[in-house]
């Protein structure tokens, strides 16, 4: 990493006494949600493990759905920070998209993170404006953030980009769609750092420079002919 990177990385402020309860509210949630599903998930035993009192927990999130969004944005947060620091530090291309790969397939495969995600799907047909919620404020605000850093290296002149935020979208596709897809359909399936760096530096690769080494000009070949 390099010292603007660091430097990036690190610019944090204090936490407030408030933040510092909102943090523990969000972590509590986290552990119910999961361990009860959406409907079931009492705000009694969330405010019982993380402390404070209820009306503390509606003042600062509403309802249940208010601090069921809330627990989703903390977890996007942490994935946007990552590409906050390349576009910040102005990350070569190549460099910046694996480290953002990297970063952003481990994460999509963190244990949590799959059974959130299973929990959302299983919301869709009940609660149609969770799920609708969640990609507002998780893949959308992922897709942009990438896209900017995009923008970023394509004003430095490395690359050629008419749409960033649809070539935002097929990296992150193409990042999550092999190795995630398959563990969640399958619990047993775990992949390691290794196998995650081999699958993000194809993608990758691909997608920087295609799978055609050379494509000829259509006009050469009948000149060649003639």
């Amino acid at each position: 990493m390099t010292a603007a990177q660091k430097k990036a990385s690190q610019v944090t402020e204090p936490l407030s006494r408030g933040d510092k309860r909102r943090a523990a509210f969000i972590a509590a949630a986290r552990q119910v949600f999961l361990e009860q599903g959406y409907e079931a998930a009492s705000m009694s035993e969330i405010v019982l493990r993380a402390g404070g009192s209820l009306s503390t927990l509606y003042s600062q999130f509403g309802d249940k759905q208010g601090l069921f969004i809330a627990m989703l944005d903390a977890r996007v947060r942490q994935i946007t920070e990552t590409m906050g620091v390349e576009l910040s530090a102005h990350t070569p291309v190549e460099e910046g998209l694996r480290r953002i790969g990297m970063q952003f397939t481990s994460k999509l495969l963190e244990p949590e993170a799959l059974e959130m995600y299973r929990l959302i799907v299983g919301l869709a047909r009940k609660f149609p404006e969770i799920p609708r919620e969640f990609q507002r404020r998780g893949p959308d605000k992922i897709r942009q953030a990438l896209a900017d850093y995009l923008i970023d290296r394509k004003e430095a002149g490395e690359i050629r980009l008419e749409d960033p935020y649809r070539a935002a979208t097929l990296f992150l596709e193409m990042t999550r769609s092999g190795l995630v897809s398959r563990a969640l359909l399958d619990e047993e399936v775990r992949p390691d750092a290794e196998e995650i760096r081999a699958s993000v530096n194809i993608v990758v690769d691909m997608f920087l420079h295609g799978i055609i080494r050379y494509q000829p000009d259509p006009g050469s070949e009948k000149t060649a002919k003639s």
